[in-house]
């Protein structure tokens, strides 16, 4: 099956958002996070990713991951071959290089989380539309409760960072072992983070992936992509304000306790209502951003690439930046990283098929399959 164009593209636009959103965490102590910027560009700048880009990203990333699962299915159908091993094994491969990610690169990896929720993807292969749409959709009130828990723990964080200087990230002004170790120390509490901030919409957009398929969401004149494009002003309607008390609970705006809590949780409903606006207008424009579809077509590569030039910039091993950029200055280096991954990747896909991480996790799924 030839490889979806607007797909490639979609990836290409949704490492974009991920960069943005991830960088802080690679080059800010984590009690940078836990309150607003003093000065007002960068105050700025963490409200607008606030609002137009944390929770949207890894919700489109699902999404696409849900729909290859699908294609994987048909592609197992039409070869006459079960699809169980071969998936089992890319889940089990793809957990591995999550663990190997987080301890290397970053402690917010999201690859293991993929990799679990992904067996649960498993047992709705034969699963309708209309029911996968059902489980997504129930999955949203989970999601809110799995916020609302997060900003009452961002409280209590805040709380301690403030008393004690905690959570000052110094083993990453330190070498490269050193950054190793103060990942290490990180992951037990980025894996709750992950669960909690991750995990229930990831899953439903996994279904919603997987619905798309179904429904050959895609392809041309597709009668599903004309139904969500028409409600597109109402998505905007509903998008925008909702990630706006979304941005002020972040910024502090709002009254401490309930009111940022379920401003916390308010991004249950903007996250995934502002991604659907993003995949509409970027499948509109996708063929004036061909030049997305390399880096779109590797996206395991560029995922782990941004995080390893994110360190050379700012760790001890490499130019040493650490917590000495504000958050304005963060996303014009987010995006400039970005830039370099997607060229790297037009260059690459000259001579190469796939990305050198994606490549090596077909490999390992392939060695994994016949192993078992």
């Amino acid at each position: 099956m030839a490889r979806s164009f607007s797909v490639d593209v979609l990836r290409g636009f949704a490492l974009l958002g991920i960069g943005i959103v991830n960088l802080p965490y690679l080059a800010q102590p984590l009690a940078a996070q836990l309150g607003s910027p003093e000065g007002g560009l960068d105050l700025a700048a963490k409200g607008i990713v606030s609002l137009l880009f944390e929770g949207k990203f890894f919700v489109l990333f699902s999404f696409l991951f849900g729909w290859g699962f699908g294609v994987q299915l048909a592609s197992a159908a039409r070869a006459g071959l079960p699809a169980g091993p071969p998936f089992r094994a890319r889940l089990i491969a793809l957990g591995l290089f999550g663990v190997a990610h987080a301890i290397l690169v970053f402690p917010g990896d999201i690859l293991l989380a993929y990799a679990l929720l992904g067996a649960g993807l498993w047992t709705l292969r034969d699963a309708s539309v209309p029911r996968l749409r059902r489980i997504a959709l129930s999955m949203v009130p989970l999601a809110a409760l799995a916020f609302g828990a997060l900003g009452f723990l961002d409280a209590l964080s805040g709380d301690m960072a403030q008393a004690e200087a905690a959570l000052t990230g110094d083993g990453y002004r330190g070498s490269y072992l050193d950054a190793t170790a103060q990942r290490l120390a990180d992951w037990p509490v980025t894996l709750g983070v992950v669960a909690l901030f991750n995990g229930p919409l990831a899953f439903a957009a996994f279904c919603l992936g997987l619905a798309a398929y179904k429904s050959g969401f895609f392809d041309a004149g597709s009668p599903a992509f004309c139904v969500l494009a028409r409600r597109l002003p109402l998505l905007l309607a509903v998008a925008l304000p909702v990630n706006g008390v979304y941005a002020a609970a972040i910024l502090g705006f709002l009254p401490d306790g309930v009111p940022t809590y379920l401003g916390f949780a308010a991004l249950a409903l903007g996250a995934p209502t502002l991604a659907a606006v993003y995949v509409v207008i970027v499948v509109r424009l996708a063929p004036r951003l061909g030049f997305l579809a390399p880096v779109g077509s590797m996206p395991l590569t560029g995922y782990i690439v941004q995080g390893l030039l994110a360190g050379a910039i700012f760790h001890g091993w490499g130019l040493g930046l650490f917590d000495t950029l504000g958050n304005a200055a963060l996303v014009a280096v987010a995006c400039l990283i970005w830039l370099v991954v997607t060229l790297a990747a037009m260059l690459w896909r000259r001579r190469w098929a796939r990305g050198p991480f994606d490549a090596a996790l077909r490999a390992a799924a392939t060695r994994l399959v016949r192993a078992v």
